[in-house]
């Protein structure tokens, strides 16, 4: 296993926040401190899942220097059909590298627009074919189906690799969030290990909620700058709730958040997963987790490799063209793509 530590840029306090992070942060008022220990205040099925999806659809800035082109098809998946995008750059009259990138959104909310510039940068930095699906949302569609989806997408790319001119053995498959939660998914699922690498970038490996955790999640396990104790607590708190309501909405029908299918972590086997290539923020909920995913997939033989963004949390991925590391973040995988 090979961990690089990207340092903060403006910040030089150990363990505090990146300046920008702390900004925004304090811009949103005071922490909401006498709530960090308690589970969620609102029923899930009293949530305003409009307003909340609405919320999640920000857009971070087009950075690319060369013309990328989009297209949107519509494809069939099992017994119904769902939309993808797919962009590329200047056709080079040869096959290229492919990567099916999954939005995230906490299973319910997200879309490809949304990280649509995210995918223009990733095809030109790549110099790839980058392809995304408007998977089914929940609650609407709880899990598998969003699962399904994502590796239906998979199964249209390798039929179609002639006419999208990819190179089908150069496949990789990259998801934030909850979309790193079906990347690993979609590994798991592909029988044909079709898929060269994979990315999470702060994936949510284990939809378990903290208090039922086995690697017991808390507070403590971050390292805190003290004058932001509060702040970085408030952060952790936010996805500490969204956890509980990813379990109640897409996780019903009595499947368990402990189910190798629903959480990677808890694969019983991660022998055959490819390489695999794990982005981190210092101060995110699912990091915990995935340290446990990490330990797991080095104990399987898996070439993995980390980056960790210090002073980051959960998201900063979403700010491409306003905050450095995001962009740093698209040009590091794009590099391993290039590779593949």
């Amino acid at each position: 296993m090979k961990i690089c530590v990207k340092e903060k840029l403006e910040e030089i306090t150990p363990h505090a926040f990146e300046k920008k992070v702390l900004e925004r942060e304090m811009a949103k008022g005071e922490p909401r401190v006498g709530m960090f220990y308690q589970k969620n205040q609102i029923p899930s099925e009293d949530l305003d899942l409009a307003l909340l999806r609405t919320e999640m659809k920000r857009e971070g800035e087009d950075i690319t220097t060369s013309e990328i082109w989009e297209i949107s098809k519509i494809i069939k998946v099992k017994d119904h059909m769902i939309n993808i995008h797919i962009y590329g750059g200047k056709d080079t009259g040869k096959k290229k590298n492919a990567v099916l990138f999954i939005h995230g959104g906490a299973f319910f909310g997200g879309d490809v627009k949304t990280k649509g510039n995210q995918c223009r940068y990733l095809a030109e930095q790549a110099e790839a074919v980058v392809i995304s699906p408007e998977y089914r949302l929940a609650p609407e569609t709880p899990f598998p189906g969003a699962a399904d989806d994502v590796l239906g997408t998979l199964d249209w790319m390798t039929e179609h690799a002639g006419e999208l001119k990819i190179d089908e053995d150069k496949i990789a498959v990259m998801g934030e969030s909850a979309g790193g939660t079906l990347a690993a998914n979609c590994c798991l699922m592909d029988q044909k290990e079709r898929i060269k690498l994979a990315v999470y970038i702060y994936g949510a490996l284990d939809l378990t909620p903290a208090e039922k955790t086995p690697y017991h999640w808390d507070y403590s396990l971050y390292d805190m700058y003290e004058g932001q104790k509060d702040y970085i607590m408030n952060r952790l708190f936010r996805f500490k709730e969204l956890a509980g309501y990813m379990e109640e909405l897409y996780v019903q029908n009595g499947y368990s958040t402990m189910d190798g299918n629903v959480s990677p972590l808890y694969a019983e086997d991660l022998s055959k997963m490819p390489e695999t290539l794990m982005i981190e923020a210092e101060f995110d909920y699912f990091k915990i987790c995935n340290d446990e995913f990490v330990k797991r997939l080095t104990e399987a033989g898996i070439n993995t490799e980390v980056i960790l963004y210090e002073g980051l949390d959960h998201g900063f991925f979403d700010r491409i063209g306003s905050l450095p590391q995001a962009e740093d973040c698209i040009r590091e995988i794009a590099e391993r793509v290039k590779r593949m």
